[in-house]
Order: structure tokens, then C-alpha cells, then sequence
């Protein structure tokens, strides 16, 4: 189930979804103003159906509310009993029928379970006579921790009833009588209190020795954000960093949001830092998990947390990263001048992370001022007729080129020998400035940049700048390399969230060289 991907509140495509046997509630994440909102209006209370049955349940039973989930425990052939109050002045379906959506979560579970055995089973209706007899309603099981259903009331025309959807939790009988699970049950008129998605949503922009830096995929999909309304009070998501070992160890939890969260986890977003960027495009939140251990493998989930860590939430498939085996490289982000860089470097010897990051920029930056010089000799804001290019403009070229440059002043580092990497000794690395500033602490391997950040700069910028890259595979070697479609990087393309497939770079270097008839100028 895709939890990002578009709204759900439409009627027919949530009635469609349940008769397929798994629902498919969808909404979009926005920006409004920097503040994350919810699809639709803020979840708000029961409404007044709620005077009687809120504090002390219906007949005993615990009274559940609008989007306040509640959590339980239950042992071993224990049947649990919730009722709640629909709500008929608002919610999704309110002209056709009341829908409304049920979901749980295990939070955790016996130790003797096997795979086929009975689990939890949430039944649901209208009808009173339910809890004398669940045959006289519906049910759902938990499938990897989780089970979600729509009810569906019809609309009558009575003021004066109350309609009331009866909930039960049953556990199956287990060998061991003390046997017992850990749950949370939600309701809502207007969403699914729990959700899962099929896809990561969070991706590794890379490691060093003892830090990683993680990254969500886009939050909004333009750059025109007011970032001083945006800091750690509006994050919603949360990141859950295990060790390997314990990567099977939610094998039957792991669309379970309450599991993720109550697990024993090494880290969470608590002990470490969290921030926001535009780097790439779109606005994402990443995560910079420091006190790793080298040459280790970590298993991870991203959480989404809907109003709060108590009111439910999303959970996304897991992913893995790696530490490098020695220190020879750096983790550096957050650059001033070189916004798009963040990756490992060639650690220095002599200079310290926050000195570090300040000489690479300031190499760059020093670098740029040559070009933007010869920028302003170009006609940047004339006539269509005597622009350079119709589809390109001089901020294009400019962006461009700054990629170019930062990718080839400041290297990427790995200690991994891949195919395609450089092995650099101390005192050989791109050039003097790493040599004689930097000062490398030991020999690294270098991650070429990708060849596309030279060829964009002949697409981008004017052909009178008489920018040129190489093209055969012997001279792009000696300064860049191409993406083999491999799971890790083989070339650095600076600036970009992902590096374009070998076969394109080929096409594209086809198409513009047939185009193109201009001197080969070569770059380093």
C-alpha cells in the first residue's frame, strides 16, 4: 500500500479497494507555508455521540474515539470488546453511508509462534448481538502486525439513534498458557489510524567510518519553501536504526508502526540530528546518525507519526546501510557554497570536520570566480532572438558548472576497491590543492565524477565558452567514470538524486556530438 502517493477520500475508490481483499488508502504529504498538513481538515473529537461512551465504554467496553488509538495487551484464547460512536455530521461517505476505517497493530507477540499459525483476529459490525456471537459480524486477521478493515453504516433517518460500531480482539489458544500479545486498535470517519507502505522512502546518501547520512525521498516537489518556518517541531518522520543481527527479527511485525517504535533499537531520531534540505530537489528531511562502528552493517526503518508518537502512524519497508572499514574518510554535508555536496572525503590529517568542510568550499568558491566573470560577458537577459539558446539560460549554465566544479574540487572517498574507483595515495590525489591543503591521512579510494556533470555543462551553457568533455572510454577514465547500474555508487554525479543509466549516458553523448561541432577542450 502506497502511503504517499495520492489522496484517498474518494468513496467508490476505497468501496472498489476493500473488495479487493487489501485496502488501499493513499494521501499526499504537503507543505503549506513549511508547516506539514494533512490531507483533509485536522482530525478532530467523536462529536457529541461521544457524551456517554468515551470515559466509560458501552457496557463495560472501552469506548474508542476519533483517531485516538488505544493499546491492550490480551493472553491466549482472550476475547477484548470496544465500541464506537459514529459521529453522523462528518467523516468520508456521509451522503451515501457512514465509512468507517479500523486498523491495528501488534506490537508484539509470543516467542513460540511458527509460520501458519493462528494469529490475532479483529472482528467488526453493527449488530449488537456481535459479542454473543462474532459469526454475526466481519473479520479481518493481522498480516505481518497489521490488519485494517472499512466498515460501512447505512444513512437512516433518525436523529435520535445512536449508531455504534462494535470492535473485538480475539486471541487464538496457544501451548503456552501465559502466552499473551501487545496491541493498539484505531477508528477513524476520516483516515486509517495505521498504515504501511511497499516502498522505503528513505535512501542512503552515504557513510564513513562511524556516520551516516540518511535522507527521505521528496516531502513537496518545489524548492520555493520558507524555511524559517521549518525545524524539528514539524517532523513527522522518525528513524529506527537496528543492528544486522536483528534483521529478521520483525519478520512477522514488519508493517507494524508500534512494533518498529517499541523495538530495540541502537538508535532513534532522539539521539541524533535531524534537519531538512532541498539538495536534489524537493524538500526532505535527513538524518545524521553519528557513534557507528566501522565495517558494520545496520538495519533501518522510517516511521511517519500522524499527529503525535501516541496517535498512530506509518511504517516504511526497511533498508540497510554499511560503514567504511577504516577512517580514512569523512562524512561532510551542509556546505555553503557547494549545497549539493554531501558524501565522504579524503579526511585530513591536520584539520578537523568543521575546518575541513570551510577549506574545501572555500576552494570551490575561489575557483567559480573566474567563470562567473566570463558569464558576464555573455547576453544573458536579452530578446528571445538574441539569447543563446531558446530551451537553455545562463542560471542553467551556472548551476551546471557549479556541479561540475564541486564534484572535481572536492573528491569522494570510499576504502572500498571497486572497478571504476582511483586509488589515490597521500601524496596523489586530484591535485595540489588535496596534496599541499588537505593533506590526506592515508591512501583512499576516489569515486570519479560522473561523466554527465561535464557533458551537461556543453548542453547547459554557451557554445562560445567552448566547454568540451571527453569521449572515449580510455579519456573519460583519466578524470571520470559512468553509472553501471550497480547497488552502489560507481561514479559521483554531484547534484543529482540519481545517476543516470549507463545507456542513457551513452545515447546522450550520440546525440550531442552529433550536434555538436566544437573544439574538445579538456577539463581536467
Amino acid at each position: 500500500m502506497n502511503f504517499l502517493v495520492t489522496s484517498f477520500l474518494c468513496l467508490f475508490s476505497c468501496v472498489v479497494a476493500i473488495g479487493g481483499g487489501i485496502l488501499d488508502f493513499r494521501y499526499d504529504l504537503s507543505l503549506d507555508d513549511g508547516i506539514f498538513d494533512r490531507t483533509g481538515s485536522i482530525i478532530s473529537g467523536g462529536g457529541d455521540a461521544f457524551e456517554t461512551h468515551e470515559k466509560n465504554g458501552l457496557n463495560g467496553r472501552k469506548g474508542l474515539q476519533e483517531f485516538h488509538p488505544v493499546s491492550n495487551t490480551i493472553i491466549q484464547g482472550e476475547t477484548q470488546t470496544y465500541s464506537f460512536s459514529v459521529n453522523k455530521s462528518s467523516g468520508v461517505g456521509e451522503y451515501y453511508q457512514f465509512l468507517i476505517f479500523i486498523a491495528g497493530n501488534i506490537c508484539s507477540e509470543p516467542d513460540n509462534l511458527k509460520d501458519g499459525d493462528e494469529g490475532l483476529q479483529l472482528h467488526y459490525g453493527f449488530n449488537s448481538t456481535m459479542f454473543s456471537d462474532l459469526s454475526n459480524g466481519l473479520s479481518v486477521g493481522f498480516h505481518n502486525g497489521y490488519a485494517q478493515a472499512l466498515a460501512k453504516a447505512p444513512i437512516d433517518d433518525s436523529n435520535s439513534n445512536i449508531t455504534i460500531l462494535y470492535i473485538a480482539v480475539t486471541a487464538p489458544e496457544n501451548t503456552n498458557k501465559s502466552a499473551s500479545w501487545s496491541y493498539q486498535v484505531g477508528v477513524s470517519q476520516n483516515d486509517l489510524v495505521f498504515q504501511w507502505d511497499d516502498r522505503s522512502f528513505a535512501s542512503v546518501v552515504d557513510t564513513d567510518d562511524d556516520s551516516a547520512l540518511i535522507v527521505t525521498g521528496n516531502l513537496t516537489g518545489s524548492n520555493n519553501v520558507n524555511y524559517s518556518h521549518i525545524n524539528a517541531t514539524y517532523s513527522k518522520y522518525s528513524l529506527y536504526v537496528y543492528s544486522y543481527d536483528y534483521k529478521d527479527y520483525f519478520s512477522s511485525l514488519n508493517s507494524s508502526w508500534c512494533a518498529i517504535r517499541q523495538g530495540p533499537a541502537l538508535l532513534s531520531s532522539s539521539k541524533f540530528e535531524s534537519s531538512f534540505t532541498n539538495r536534489g530537489g524537493g524538500l526532505k528531511q535527513q538524518f545524521y546518525i553519528p557513534g557507528l562502528n566501522s565495517s558494520s552493517k545496520y538495519w533501518a526503518y522510517l516511521v511517519f507519526d500522524f499527529d503525535g508518537s501516541e496517535m498512530g502512524g506509518a511504517v516504511f519497508q526497511p533498508f540497510e546501510f554499511e560503514t567504511l572499514n577504516e577512517s580514512t574518510c569523512e562524512l561532510i554535508y551542509g556546505l555553503e557554497f557547494c549545497d549539493m555536496v554531501a558524501y565522504s572525503v579524503p579526511r585530513s590529517e591536520s584539520l578537523d570536520k568543521k575546518e575541513l568542510i570551510k577549506k574545501y568550499d572555500e576552494q570551490a568558491s575561489a575557483q567559480y570566480v573566474n567563470f562567473s566573470k566570463a558569464m558576464q560577458q555573455i547576453a544573458c537577459e536579452t530578446t528571445d532572438e538574441a539569447v543563446f539558446s531558446p530551451i537553455r539560460t545562463c542560471a542553467d549554465c551556472e548551476r551546471s558548472y557549479k556541479e561540475w566544479l564541486c564534484s572535481v574540487t572536492i573528491p569522494r572517498c570510499s576504502t572500498r576497491n571497486v572497478s571504476g574507483y582511483q586509488y589515490r595515495q597521500v601524496d596523489s590525489s586530484r591535485n595540489t590543492f588535496i596534496n599541499d591543503v588537505i593533506k590526506p591521512k592515508a591512501p583512499y579510494y576516489e569515486i570519479m565524477p560522473c561523466v554527465n556533470v561535464c557533458y551537461a555543462i556543453v548542453k547547459d551553457c554557451p557554445a562560445d565558452l567552448k566547454f568540451a568533455c571527453p569521449t572515449q572510454n580510455k579519456t573519460i577514465q583519466l578524470s571520470y567514470y559512468w553509472d553501471e547500474d550497480e547497488g552502489f555508487p560507481t561514479c559521483n554525479y554531484v547534484g543529482k538524486p540519481k545517476i543516470a543509466s549507463s545507456l542513457a549516458i551513452k545515447q546522450f553523448i550520440l546525440n550531442w556530438w552529433l550536434v555538436l561541432f566544437i573544439p574538445v577542450l579538456y577539463i581536467l
